[in-house]
């Protein structure tokens, strides 16, 4: 299994800017893959789509999850990173498949006109 993000959209943002973001998941075995997502997004994100998720994938096949984040803050942020686990192999650590995720976005303070 590989997850990565799909189209990388500019990784600099405003502040309440939504970022769309899309997790592929790919099942590089030659065996059906059960799967469970879990994404939390922290105190940095206000976040939509799936918070939880289970599915199987089919050999050589992909799935696509879609969420919508939208900082809080300005500066370098940590990117929410979802947990992956493989459910016929529990030892895989969700960090060796998540590995090539981008970690960090940097959100520009909003700045308002003065009237």
């Amino acid at each position: 299994i590989n997850a990565e993000y799909g189209q990388r959209s500019a990784l600099v943002r405003h502040a309440l800017q939504p970022v769309s973001v899309q997790l592929c998941i790919v099942n590089i075995s030659n065996y059906v893959q059960e799967i469970d997502v879990l994404a939390e997004p922290g105190d940095l994100f206000m976040f939509a789509g799936h918070k939880h998720l289970r599915c199987k994938i089919l050999p050589n096949d992909k799935e696509y999850l879609q969420y919508q984040l939208v900082p809080l803050k300005s500066g370098l942020l940590a990117i929410p990173q979802p947990a992956i686990k493989l459910l016929r192999h529990p030892e895989i650590e969700s960090a060796v498949l998540t590995n090539k995720l981008t970690k960090q976005i940097y959100v520009k303070p909003k700045v308002f006109a003065g009237s």
